[in-house]
């Protein structure tokens, strides 16, 4: 955690530079200093910044206190993974902020998700097997779609600034198939085709951005009821429905004005029994918003669900 803190004040923080202290200041390790960090409203000409290490036991208000003894002049940002004590934002002998751990949480996934931090996770994935050679493919990590919304822009265009949310990943599928095009007079194309299945919208697609995909962070990942997913006999009938292609023909036939080309649309269709399925999980980016009850913001297609 203390890499990705360090790695996003970088990018944040106004004038970021090494702190040089010789402070024992215990659980408080020094980040750095900055001129302001505008993520966090600070209006400081100087903001020192500070990590407060996980552990087990909330930070207290005599800790803050113990450690504002030592503390530099001016402000003094920590960023909290433990847990703090109500009573510790109360504290007035100097100058200082606590960001605890939902915030810093919530921080660090909306920089993944707007793409300005990138954070590895390692996830098992599930397989099937059938006569159609339908096959699941691991990957030591999970990657995931880029967001096709902003949500403060979508939350302002329905008047829900201010309504609380927080990032989260939701479960689809990445389906890769290798198979031959067959056209109507016996023509084969070898072809390969990604096909999205969005569970949340109960969709297949064809892929067009998977040059856009990153490695999923480290964010609470939702799973749709199994229902959801496309049964097997209806995953085969939306394939073929996708991969399906309609072509002019190539032929032609001779009037008293000379060839016409043929006008007529031909059909190409995935070849039988002869194609491999692959799939390999893959993540949306989302947000649960904080209703009544809760709904899941989907972030490629703008609309709530249930969950």
């Amino acid at each position: 955690m203390e890499g990705a803190l360090s790695e996003l004040i970088h990018i944040r923080a106004v004038n970021f530079r090494p702190l040089q202290t010789d402070i024992a200041s215990g659980d408080f390790s020094p980040l750095g200093v900055a001129d302001s960090i505008p993520d966090f409203g600070t209006s400081s000409n100087e903001v020192f910044i500070w990590h407060a290490y996980a552990g087990i036991l909330p930070i207290t208000a005599s800790e803050v206190i113990r450690f504002g003894m030592d503390a530099p002049r001016g402000f003094n940002l920590i960023l909290s993974e433990r847990q703090v004590q109500p009573d510790c934002h109360s504290v007035d002998t100097f100058d200082f902020r606590i960001i605890e751990p939902m915030e810093i949480s919530k921080w660090i996934g909306q920089a993944v998700l707007s793409g300005d931090l990138t954070v590895s996770a390692n996830e098992d994935n599930n397989s099937i097997t059938d006569q159609r050679s339908i096959q699941g493919i691991g990957h030591s990590q999970i990657l995931v779609l880029s967001p096709l919304l902003d949500f403060k822009t979508w939350a302002n265009q329905r008047g829900m600034d201010g309504t609380p949310s927080s990032p989260i990943l939701l479960n689809a599928r990445l389906w890769t198939v290798m198979g031959d095009l067959q056209g109507p007079n016996g023509e084969i194309e070898s072809r390969k085709w990604e096909i999205i299945e969005d569970p949340w919208s109960q969709k297949l697609s064809l892929a067009h951005d998977l040059e856009d995909l990153h490695i999923a962070p480290t964010l609470r990942t939702i799973a749709p009821h199994e229902s959801k997913w496309l049964s097997r006999s209806k995953l085969d009938e939306e394939i073929d429905k996708i991969i399906e292609e309609r072509r002019r023909g190539k032929t032609g036939e001779s009037n008293s004005s000379g060839t016409v080309r043929s006008m007529l649309l031909q059909k190409w269709s995935l070849k039988s029994g002869t194609a491999t399925i692959n799939f390999s999980n893959i993540l949306i980016p989302g947000w649960i918003i904080e209703l009544n009850p809760k709904r899941v913001l989907h972030g490629r297609n703008g609309r709530l669900y249930e969950f």
